[in-house]
């Protein structure tokens, strides 16, 4: 099972949980019944972006959706691996728009919260 598929089942059980239907979910992600359903077939990729929010609509932490049965499936690691490069890629388009100050200013910003996250006091 490809790592979409794992968690476009995961994303329709926590839908199915709340008795929410595919519109109603689709409404309130802002987004087709058809491409929610083609989410939850694991047809369609899902931007980190995309489920971080449905993640928050459905009352769920976003790990509910990574963790999963990849031991089983034999694809260790292959959803957070993917949603990872996902991120990444999304990261590096948006930063092809700014600046290089600006990028420069990005860079900082994610040094100063690794340096707080080890306690350091810079």
């Amino acid at each position: 099972m490809k790592a979409y598929e794992l968690i476009g089942q995961k994303l329709q059980k926590a839908r199915e949980e709340l008795g929410m239907s595919q519109k109603d979910l689709a409404k309130k992600l802002g987004c087709s019944q058809a491409s929610l359903s083609n989410y939850e077939l694991g047809k369609r990729r899902l931007y980190l972006s995309d489920l971080h929010r449905i993640s928050k609509i459905l009352n769920k932490p976003i790990t509910y959706f990574l963790e999963s049965q990849e031991e089983n499936t034999g694809d260790n690691g292959n959803i957070s691996n993917i949603l990872n490069k996902q991120f990444l890629r999304e990261i590096l388009f948006e930063a092809n728009e700014l600046t290089p100050m600006q990028r420069r200013s990005v860079l900082d910003y994610i040094q100063w919260q690794k340096s707080r996250q080890r306690g350091d006091r810079r």
